[in-house]
């Protein structure tokens, strides 16, 4: 799963890169927008398992 997940975040910011150095800018806001939700969802998910399995 780590993997599959580097993977993605790898393309996105190499799609963004390129999207941007090529002129290609209303393509690069949409990676730009979808690296940010994904960052968002994940950093979501990951605090919400933590508080789950903490202990009080």
């Amino acid at each position: 799963m780590g993997t599959f997940r580097a993977l993605i975040w790898s393309l996105l910011g190499a799609g963004f890169a390129y999207a941007e150095m090529s002129g290609h800018v209303i393509w690069a806001n949409w990676f730009a927008l979808t690296w940010i939700v994904m960052f968002a969802w994940q950093i979501t998910v990951s605090s919400l398992k933590k508080s789950a399995t903490s202990r009080h």
